[in-house]
């Protein structure tokens, strides 16, 4: 039994954690406790206040903070109280909202969730069949049009400015024939995992007041980020009652580009009635002379909820900044900086990030971590769902799951290597538009009555065999489902495929290792969720699985400023602080001149002890040298809390040269006196 212990809780943590009912606004500065208060008020309710866990929803924006808060309220209520509570992201939600209604808006179950590179396929062939193949229309910037106004949850021809412009007519015939193209398919992109819920709920009043009833709590982290979508899905949800807790921070509002809109979290007091509003600003994470620096930058803002971040850690070394002559010299006084602090305070190098604006700003870094051999890490690398083999094993599962997958089932027409040719494929194409029938329908009719070579009819036939017999296999439930996996993988002799593929035995054991990955990864999700090949699919598309072994690797961490966001270090570099960087040159103006303030805001508060600042006297573009200015949010940061210097005459690189020394001869004289005693 939960027992709430108010003596381990600031007041205001109290006040949050207690809140009887009604909406309530918790500003939740950077690095206040906002998971733990989150955690701490969903126990409070199961325990003290005897809410049934599943009236209660709490919802974050990605998988890890996710993961996390389902791991400290099952710390504090036990697994099987907070595995009936609803603790997702937004999307996990919307999915499990479409699992039980979806029907409702034409769509078959199961439903297909499909990602970016699928997106890009139906794109092109919208393009292809609007005669619109090598204009000037990029399928990357029709996906994130599309994206917008799903978003938006606006029709193509209502977003801003889009009546008037030249091709207006021609992205919203695109977004219609998209749409039509992947309803056919039974399929829905990640947008609609919200998108299509709200319509259900907007279409549907008696569905809408059915979750409205049964979810009498809702909580929502980094409620700052909220899109249109979401805020509506939220709307929809309070209607009947207000009990809505949201936790987040204006100033740490920095993915407009992703649709976030900072006015959710800024107008929160207008939108209820009697909305409570608690500040979190003691910081648990840095200094105070770095939550100085932080507060003052942010205060140039004029939009923003007041807030003055403290800490009981008073004490701390001062913010270096450092004026290098140009970006190769900034990356090996940033490196040579961490060998040196990294002795001088006896750090590991996971304590170390490497923090920019921009991706290509890391070349430079990495050239210099190469040359000094240092381990590093960029974050943002490539998925286990990214690697073809498991994306070739998830389409085969998609398949014999559900024969409407018409995406999965022309990913694997060819995988293992079929002979199929393109010309068949068409045939199969033209046969399915012409007869009206589904893919898979259309493949069985070709066999039997097409024009196929023998070769490739006798391998198709098998391919629909294996498809037909592995679904009586997973429909009949007599088997584990990572048996069944496996089964398969012999079947069609994947791993002598990948053999066969491969340039090398090392690639090739990565890959077979994998594979060996994803039958674990099926198996593990049976053990925690019973045998639900459905529920096991739309995780993996939404929390892929990861290597235990790769969570905390001793490398130094390099991200830009945006990836940042959630982390903490105990020693930051943040590089290229400049005009035109940062801010960036396509962000001067407002809005996006607060939003890069608070870019730099967020960079800022990442640090727990050491914050080191850089920036260059010239760059070069093409072939010409260019003067480049100190970004103007230097100048923010009080003078008391700073260090300027030259990064060749630092005072403060000096001292920390000695103090590695200093270290270095005390490690020595321990050694020393180690072995005189073994001696």
């Amino acid at each position: 039994m939960y027992q709430f212990r108010p003596e381990l809780f600031n007041p205001p943590q109290r006040q949050a954690v207690l809140h009887d009912e009604g909406p309530m606004l918790v500003l939740a500065g950077a690095g206040s406790g906002k998971t733990r208060i989150i955690a701490h008020r969903v126990a409070y309710l199961v325990d003290i206040r005897n809410v049934a866990p599943d009236h209660i929803v709490a919802v974050s924006f990605t998988n890890k903070a996710a993961r996390e808060l389902k791991g400290r309220v099952a710390e504090l209520i036990g697994q099987e109280k907070a595995r009936q509570c609803h603790l997702s992201t937004f999307h996990a939600l919307g999915a499990d909202i479409l699992r039980a209604h979806i029907t409702k808006l034409g769509w078959k179950l199961p439903y297909a969730i499909i990602d970016t590179d699928e997106q890009l396929g139906i794109v092109r062939s919208v393009l292809k069949e609007l005669h619109l193949q090598g204009s000037s229309y990029d399928p990357q910037d029709i996906l994130g049009f599309i994206s917008r106004v799903k978003t938006a949850h606006v029709m193509p021809l209502d977003m801003p400015g889009m009546r008037w412009k030249p091709q207006g007519r021609t992205l919203a015939k695109i977004f219609d024939h998209y749409q039509i193209i992947r309803k056919s398919m039974n399929a829905i992109d990640f947008d609609d995992m919200i998108a299509l819920p709200v319509d259900i709920f907007e279409k549907y009043d008696d569905v809408r007041a059915q979750y409205a009833d049964a979810w009498k709590y809702l909580l929502v982290d980094e409620y700052q980020d909220t899109n249109e979508l979401q805020f509506k899905l939220l709307q929809l949800l309070c209607r009947q009652r207000a009990n809505l807790m949201v936790v987040g921070d204006d100033d740490q509002s920095i993915y407009a580009f992703r649709g976030a809109n900072s006015q959710h979290i800024l107008d929160f007091p207008k939108l209820f009635q009697n909305v409570r509003v608690i500040a979190l600003e003691q910081n648990y994470r840095s200094t105070q002379p770095i939550l100085t620096a932080a507060n003052a930058v942010i205060a140039k803002n004029a939009v923003r909820h007041q807030k003055n971040l403290w800490s009981e850690h008073q004490v701390g070394e001062k913010i270096r900044v450092f004026a290098c002559s140009n970006p190769e010299e900034e990356a090996r006084f940033v490196v040579d900086q961490i060998s040196l602090q990294r002795a001088a305070k006896n750090l590991s190098y996971r304590d170390f990030a490497i923090l920019y604006r921009t991706n290509p700003q890391s070349r430079a870094i990495e050239e210099q971590l190469v040359k000094q051999m240092l381990p590093y890490r960029i974050v943002g690398g490539s998925k286990f769902y990214d690697q073809s083999e498991v994306r070739d094993l998830v389409f085969y599962l998609r398949s014999i799951y559900s024969f409407h997958d018409e995406l999965a089932l022309r990913r694997i027409i060819n995988t293992p290597r079929r002979g199929v040719a393109a010309a068949a494929l068409e045939r199969i194409d033209a046969r399915a538009k012409n007869e009206n029938l589904s893919f898979l329908d259309a493949v069985r009719a070709e066999i039997d009555h097409g024009q196929l070579q023998a070769a490739a009819r006798l391998k198709l036939t098998e391919w629909v065999e294996v498809l037909e017999s592995f679904h009586r296999r997973v429909m009949s439930k007599n088997e584990p489902l990572s048996v069944t996996l496996t089964a398969l993988i012999e079947r069609i002799h994947y791993i002598a495929y990948l053999q066969s593929s491969c340039n090398s035995d090392q690639n090739a054991q990565h890959r077979r290792d994998n594979v060996d990955e994803l039958v674990e990864a099926l198996a593990a999700y049976e053990r925690q969720n019973g045998r639900d090949l459905s529920g096991f699919l739309q995780q993996l598309m939404l929390d892929p699985p990861k290597k235990e072994d790769d969570e905390n690797p001793d490398e130094i961490t390099l991200l830009t400023l945006h990836a940042a966001k959630g982390l903490e270090f105990t020693s930051v570099y943040i590089v290229g602080c400049e005009e035109n960087l940062l801010p960036h040159a396509n962000s001067l103006r407002e809005p996006e001149l607060s939003e890069e303030r608070r870019l730099f805001y967020v960079g800022i508060t990442r640090a727990k002890q050491f914050l080191t600042i850089t920036h260059t006297n010239t760059r070069k573009k093409m072939y010409e040298t260019l003067r480049i200015m100190p970004s103007r949010f230097l100048s923010d940061i009080p003078k008391d809390v700073v260090e300027f210097a030259q990064a060749e005459d630092s005072i403060s690189t000096q001292a920390m040269k000695e103090e590695q020394h200093k270290t270095m001869k005390s490690r020595f004289a321990q050694l020393q006196s180690f072995f005189d005693k073994k001696a």
